[in-house]
């Protein structure tokens, strides 16, 4: 099953480089979803897969920033 075989290759991961793997993962989850919604998001898929792309290479370069400061400076109304 290809779960099995992402978990094990999880597994071989260093515990330093998790992180980034979860962001990678996360992101691209995200994506997906954004492209599968069926709200009149007009985003074209281009433009989605690009966004994924451009996360991944940041994620794999180790530019990424805390989970907990992800959201600071952005003002809800």
């Amino acid at each position: 099953m290809i779960i099995q075989k992402i978990i094990d290759e999880l597994n071989e991961i260093p515990e330093d480089k998790l992180n980034q793997i979860y962001e990678l993962i996360h992101y691209f989850r995200l994506g997906l979803n954004q492209e599968t919604s069926t709200d009149t998001d007009d985003t074209p898929t281009s433009q989605v897969i690009e966004g994924i792309q451009q996360g991944m290479k940041e994620a794999l370069a180790g530019e990424t920033i805390p989970l907990a400061q992800m959201w600071d400076g952005i003002d809800v109304d």
